[in-house]
């Protein structure tokens, strides 16, 4: 009976290496995601300091996920653009850029999985405006199919 919980304490630490190594060969997997942002924050410099004001969510789709070119394509209400792609064993992070010059990185983390099939996820947008505007946004991101 004395083995039970040295057998558990040695076991666990793997265990759960084992379920992370399936959320990141989830996420590896994964050609499309649906990402949901419910909450955020908007930054700007007035009056001399850095003000924060929360912000309401949003959400998009990262399609046509493609690892070996290191590219993808997020899918709005208002179109779809191109994004490159850094693509990390347990993290994907997806960078866009506007004609204006801001620059939006969407960030998947497949350790971080919250339910099955889930993966935690932020979303930050950098204004090239003068003064400095940031917005964060913070949710999940979960693999879809095709079809949807």
């Amino acid at each position: 009976m004395r083995m039970l919980p040295i057998l558990l304490f040695t076991l666990l630490p793997g265990l759960a290496w084992a379920a992370e190594g399936q959320d990141a060969a989830a996420l590896s997997a994964a050609k499309s995601l649906r990402c949901v942002f419910p909450s955020g924050v908007e930054t700007n410099w007035e009056a001399g300091a850095y003000q924060t004001r929360p912000q309401k969510g949003f959400s998009f789709s990262i399609e046509a996920i493609n690892t070996a070119r290191g590219n993808a394509k997020a899918v709005g209400r208002r179109g779809a653009s191109h994004l490159e792609m850094i693509a990390l064993s347990n993290v994907r992070h997806f960078l866009g850029f506007t004609a204006s010059g801001d620059l939006n990185v969407t960030s998947v983390h497949s350790q971080f999985a919250r339910d099955a099939g889930e993966f935690l996820a932020s979303h930050s947008v950098h204004m090239a405006s003068q003064p400095p505007q940031t917005f964060q946004h913070y949710g999940n991101c979960r693999p879809t199919s095709d079809k949807e």
